[in-house]
C-alpha cells in the first residue's frame, strides 16, 4: 500500500469545536490551517513523485500529535480540530473526497520540544 507522510503545526485553539470566540477569527484560523496543510501536502507529493497515483478513493490517516506540555487535547477533540487539515489533503489532491479519509485512534506525545502533528496517510483498497 502506498502512503504519504506530512508534518503540520498543531491546530490552533480557534479551530477547536468547543472554542467560543468570534466566528470571523475561527473562519480565518480554519482557512490558514487548511491552506497550510494543502501546501505542505503538495510539496510532499512533488518530492515523493506521487502525483501519478493520486487522488486516492479511500485512505486511512494515522495521527501522532506532539504537545509541548502535559496538557493536550483528548483524542476525539484532536481529530475534530484536524478537520481543516483533512480538507487541505483533499484540496492538495491526496484524496478525492475527505469523507473517505478515516482517522485511526491518535497517538499523543507530551512534553516534546518540537510541537507538531505527523499525518501518515495510507491508501486503502477500493
Amino acid at each position: 500500500m502506498t502512503s504519504l507522510t506530512i508534518i503540520i503545526p498543531l491546530p490552533p485553539k480557534e479551530v477547536r469545536n468547543n472554542w467560543r470566540g468570534h466566528w470571523a477569527k475561527k473562519a480565518a484560523a480554519v482557512k490558514v490551517c487548511r491552506t497550510e496543510t494543502r501546501l505542505i501536502a503538495v510539496r510532499a507529493i512533488a518530492s515523493n513523485e506521487m502525483s501519478d497515483n493520486l487522488p486516492w478513493k479511500k485512505a486511512s490517516v494515522k495521527v501522532t500529535a506532539y504537545f509541548p506540555t502535559a496538557r493536550h487535547l483528548d483524542p476525539a477533540n484532536l481529530i475534530d480540530a484536524l478537520k481543516p487539515a483533512f480538507d487541505g489533503l483533499q484540496d492538495a489532491g491526496v484524496i478525492e473526497n475527505d469523507k473517505e479519509l478515516w482517522p485511526e485512534r491518535p497517538v499523543i506525545v507530551t512534553k516534546d520540544k518540537n510541537p507538531r502533528v505527523e499525518l501518515v496517510i495510507t491508501e486503502e483498497e477500493k
